[in-house]
């Protein structure tokens, strides 16, 4: 048995069954140590990894070396600001070449890996807290962003990463900002992400919602408007509000009935709301049990 290639992770070949990717965010540089204690603890390899980069950085090779030699593939979330301060970059400079040696440089270093990348450039551009935002710098320049980086990439034959346009599950603002409005065409895209939480009654503002409550509807949208594999790029759930045990294992369902979705990505620590679900706990045990399901899995095999 081997483990299939880029290309064969994303199409939907015959005799291949149904099958969700388990995947993870450990630790903002995470090791083997991580990816370890998660199956150690779940008893599942999570498939896919993700971390965070902003702009400017490079992926740190020991992060690379250690997610790979794990099995495990990147899952890059790449962030057009500045994180320590949230300050945007110059958008109207990234168009004019600014930024295109950098750019490069990372196409090249992603390239180097010479196995499956997956990269979610600008994400959740129908939301209102990013400088990128569509309704802060307009879908058109989201759009031509896009664009111009994927096809650096392109110009630097790093035919390894694959791209998800990743969308927050509403759009917020809802008017005039639906997150298809951001859409940079098909040639641009191998999957389209779902980012969502619950919060629970953590903040002033959340309530308590489930898995379906969050996903459904805008899975439904994107099944029925793009013919993309789907992946739930965030998710996780809070404790304050209701029964994190049940959400996750009512979560864990939901996901086999949603017969597009191919891979997660589950947040599994303390990071703004404590988004873990401890082994000791009920619902850490939740999520073990799910795990067992050979739907889920830690690779793609082919016989």
């Amino acid at each position: 048995m081997v483990i299939l290639s880029a290309s064969a992770i994303l199409c939907h070949r015959r005799g291949i069954k149904s099958y969700c990717l388990t995947g993870a965010f450990l630790a903002d540089k995470p090791s083997v140590k991580d990816i370890t204690n998660f199956k150690d603890r779940y008893g599942k390899n999570p498939f896919l990894i993700m971390i965070f980069i902003d702009w400017g950085h490079l992926t740190d090779e020991k992060v690379i070396n250690d997610v790979y030699s794990q099995d495990c593939v990147l899952l890059i979330t790449w962030e057009p600001w500045e994180a320590q301060s949230g300050a945007a970059i110059d958008y109207d400079g990234l168009l004019s070449g600014k930024y295109d040696k950098y750019i490069s440089d990372f196409a090249r270093q992603l390239k180097a890996i010479g196995k499956p990348v997956f990269l979610r450039f600008a994400h959740e551009m129908n939301g209102n807290w990013y400088p990128w935002s569509g309704i802060k710098i307009g879908k058109d320049k989201y759009v031509r962003t896009y664009k111009y980086i994927k096809d650096i990439f392109y110009n630097n034959n790093a035919d390894n990463v694959k791209w998800i346009f990743s969308v927050n599950w509403e759009d917020v603002p809802k008017e005039n900002n639906h997150f298809a409005l951001y859409y940079p065409g098909d040639d641009y895209v191998d999957y389209i992400g779902i980012d969502g939480y619950n919060w629970g009654s953590s903040k002033p503002w959340s309530r308590w919602l489930s898995f379906k409550d969050i996903f459904g509807q805008r899975y439904g949208e994107i099944s029925h408007s793009f013919k993309k594999p789907v992946l739930i790029s965030e998710f996780s759930s809070v404790s304050g509000g209701g029964d994190k045990s049940i959400w996750i294992k009512e979560a864990m369902r939901c996901l086999k009935k949603m017969k597009k979705i191919r891979g997660f990505v589950l947040f599994n620590l303390d990071k703004e709301a404590d988004w873990s679900f401890p082994i000791e706990e009920e619902a850490g045990e939740e999520l073990k049990c799910a795990l067992k399901d050979s739907y889920y899995k830690d690779r793609i095999l082919k016989r």
